[in-house]
């Protein structure tokens, strides 16, 4: 798992180039809204048709999970996977799977191989701040321990608590380890031109 995450994790320079191409911003913006209205009315639709089957006497069956324990089986690069809300920056904005460079111009995206949203383990995501093309976490460092972070998907919503805010290098990917005994919550971007990474940690009430 390491080996793939070390250069998925140093991918994470590129989101630290610094540009001024505001066309380029407006493209993002307006490509990342697209997106999270898409997304908004998958969760409505998903919502309604649980509940008819609730009607009809069926399970809901668990979309990230399988009997061989596989959690990312059936979804692909660029999926959507949940919309992310952080009141305390007013931030919005949509996580999609996987690291590629065309998903991180645009969106927050899911680290492979780490837990999905409200599940055991560590669910880990990494965005851009200060970039040519979209600043989705450009207000990350103002977050506090205790701020909320509501995540929304097609299985349910969960929150999450901020539980620290610190500095490190580009390759300690040891903030993406799992611990299967709790619900946490990895953002990853960069800092100090590039140099370092913020990374804010949060944990699910259990």
């Amino acid at each position: 798992m390491k080996k793939n995450i070390i250069p998925i994790l140093l991918i994470v320079v590129g989101l630290c180039l610094v540009g001024t191409g505001l066309g380029l911003k407006s493209y993002s913006k307006n490509k990342e809204a697209s997106l999270i209205k898409k997304f908004n009315e998958e969760i409505k639709l998903e919502k309604q048709n649980n509940n008819l089957n609730k009607q009809k006497g069926k399970e809901d069956k668990n979309r990230y999970a399988n009997k061989n324990g596989n959690k990312n089986e059936g979804i692909s690069y660029g999926n959507e996977l949940a919309l992310i809300e952080i009141p305390s920056i007013d931030l919005q904005s949509v996580i999609v799977e996987g690291m590629k460079k065309e998903q991180l111009r645009y969106y927050l995206c899911h680290f492979e191989d780490t837990a999905m949203p409200g599940e055991n383990g560590n669910f880990s995501i990494a965005g851009h701040s200060s970039f040519i093309y979209n600043e989705i976490l450009n207000e990350l460092y103002k977050v506090n321990v205790g701020d909320v972070i509501k995540l929304t998907t097609k299985k349910g919503e969960f929150n999450y608590y901020i539980t620290k805010k610190f500095i490190v290098e580009p390759n300690e990917i040891e903030v993406l380890n799992q611990d299967e005994n709790k619900k946490t919550m990895t953002i990853v971007t960069c800092s100090n031109r590039g140099k370092k990474r913020l990374i804010v940690t949060a944990e699910m009430n259990q």
